[in-house]
């Protein structure tokens, strides 16, 4: 079979919306869109199936239980599973993995090992460390080089009291795909249960858990083209008939007494309270429709464009480059070497590309590479060539944007910044948005680096980005000093110090400095968040006023 990108794209009608026809969206590790087929099943069943499963015998309850069952069915053939029996519904792979965290350690003794790494989604962390705090337990990493898990040497890690290894499958910050098979190979024949959080595998390869050899696997529907609300935990039944439920009332019953209750068989053991069903209805469709698609020449198409964006961004100046092509689950990595990343994303916006910004849930991973930030992009089946090509023009615009802005004298310690330069005339003037972005960036680097104001006590909060603010009153003037790593949250804070800096309370006061900020058309420009930051140093400046008496 051959596999055509834009044919693919066809099918997601969210495409082909008038706003969104020049939309590149490059956010499909956090969420994919949804076909046509999988957002008409979601309604089809409100309008034909909508009621409760396995309580009643009317014809609208037997139809929603055999669509539910059907797609357990379409779940455990998606898996490879020996049996539907070892498919559970859960709300997604979150859900799934804090069930496994508290059924598995359930049993364990004070002193039991888990072992991680430090390339999991806070989801496979914080659920383990909660377990480990309440059941004495001892938490290992596999060892890493800057965060970067060495997979290879888990061994090392491995001892005589690991009950539990719960490893990604793929990584949602770095695209890391481990090896399965030598993870297999150092697990074979230790007495312990090995877990797979698939949340990024199950988008882009097909998931076979015979052939993985893992104990348990976790996986979220949105993230490979189905509906939120919805995943799936798999396990071998064996090891979920003797696991201890986690949530309690509903379907996991199957006899309640005064004093003591009797619990389902599997799979619904671990299936309490009514489950989402249209979500489900919605997770079969989107099971057949991958069924259709050749899901290698899929993963062949998005290997070549993740060849093709990491080519071009390694010949970038002024990006640091995170992720790597090889075993990489398509997911490119970087943050600017100069200025914020937050910074670079409200440009990409402004260009209608959607990236994400941020520690990405893998604060750990990002803390030993010496980030708190990085900008990913993330591919699905139907980016193309167009979309990488768009990507890469913008940062050429973005990096060509920050080497034309003169840089100013960088400030000494607690030294108001001098902004009489600065004048909002000139910024007003700029005839389109494009230069006004320009020249709040140019004023931007008349806000000196401050390290010695960014204590917390000086953190404004609000601010997508972190600002620092101090203030003092000489004379009956007072003065302001900000710091921020966003050039953006500078520019804005530079407009705003240049209006009050020096000024006396009561001529604070007279000024009408929201009327301001919406005549210069930022509120109409800025991302909400944005326009959020300059109102949070706005109020900081009013509050540090209105105390200072």
């Amino acid at each position: 079979m051959s596999f055509s990108a834009e044919e693919f794209k066809q099918q997601f009608p969210l495409f082909a919306e008038g706003e969104n026809r020049e939309l590149v969206y490059l956010d499909n590790a956090a969420t994919t869109q949804k076909p046509q087929v999988v957002i008409d099943a979601v309604r089809d069943f409100y309008l034909h199936s909508n009621a409760n499963t396995h309580r009643s015998s009317h014809r609208l309850a037997r139809r929603a239980t055999e669509m539910v069952e059907e797609t357990r069915r379409r779940a455990a053939r998606f898996l490879n599973a020996a049996s539907e029996r070892e498919v559970i519904f859960a709300r997604g792979a979150t859900e799934a993995l804090n069930l496994l965290a508290y059924s598995l350690c359930n049993e364990l003794q004070s002193g039991d090992e888990i072992v991680l790494s430090t390339a999991e989604h806070h989801a496979n962390i914080v659920p383990w460390q909660m377990a480990a705090q309440r059941r004495g337990l001892t938490l290992r990493y596999v060892p890493h080089t800057a965060g970067v898990p060495q997979f290879d040497r888990l061994e090392e890690v491995l001892g005589e009291r690991t009950r539990i290894v719960s490893l990604t499958g793929g990584s949602n910050a770095l695209g890391l795909r481990p090896d399965l098979e030598d993870i297999a190979r150092q697990l074979r024949g230790r007495d312990l249960f090995w877990i797979v959080d698939a949340a990024q595998l199950a988008a882009h390869e097909t998931v076979d858990v015979q052939r993985i050899g893992c104990d348990f696997l976790v996986c979220s529907a949105h993230k490979f083209y189905g509906p939120s609300g919805i995943g799936l935990l798999w396990g071998r039944e064996a090891l979920l008939e003797a696991m201890p439920p986690w949530q309690g009332g509903g379907e996991m019953i199957a006899e309640v007494d005064l004093y003591s209750s009797t619990y389902a068989e599997l799979p619904h053991k671990f299936e309490a309270g009514t489950s989402p069903l249209a979500a489900i209805a919605g997770l079969g469709a989107a099971l057949d429709f991958l069924a259709d698609w050749d899901r290698d020449a899929m993963a062949k198409h998005e290997q070549q464009l993740l060849q093709q964006l990491h080519g071009e961004i390694a010949s970038l100046p002024g990006l640091r480059l995170y992720s790597q092509p090889q075993h990489n689950l398509g997911i490119l990595a970087f943050a600017p070497v100069s200025g914020s990343a937050a910074d670079l994303m409200h440009w990409l916006d402004e260009k209608d590309i959607a990236v994400r910004v941020g520690h990405h849930c893998a604060q750990p991973l990002l803390r030993a590479a010496g980030e708190t930030a990085t900008v990913r992009a993330s591919l699905a089946a139907y980016n193309t060539e167009a979309d990488v090509l768009a990507f890469v023009d913008a940062l050429r615009e973005y990096l060509a944007l920050e080497d034309s802005t003169d840089a100013f004298p960088e400030a000494p310690a607690w030294q108001v910044d001098d902004l009489s330069a600065l004048q909002v005339e000139l910024l007003a003037s700029q005839r389109n948005w494009q230069n006004r972005y320009r020249e709040l960036m140019r004023w931007g680097k008349a806000i000196g680096s401050k390290p010695e104001i960014r204590r917390s006590q000086n953190l404004v909060r609000g601010c997508e980005s972190d600002a620092w603010l101090v203030h003092r009153v000489e004379e009956g003037r007072h003065y302001f000093a900000l710091d921020s790593d966003s050039r953006v949250v500078k520019g804005l804070g530079a407009l705003l110090l240049s209006q009050v800096d020096g000024a006396t309370a009561e001529e604070i006061r007279a000024l009408d400095l929201k009327k301001l900020f919406a005549e210069l058309g930022l509120a109409r420009h800025l991302s909400q968040s944005r326009s959020n930051g300059f109102y949070a140093l706005l109020r900081q400046v009013t509050a540090q006023v209105e105390g200072a008496g």
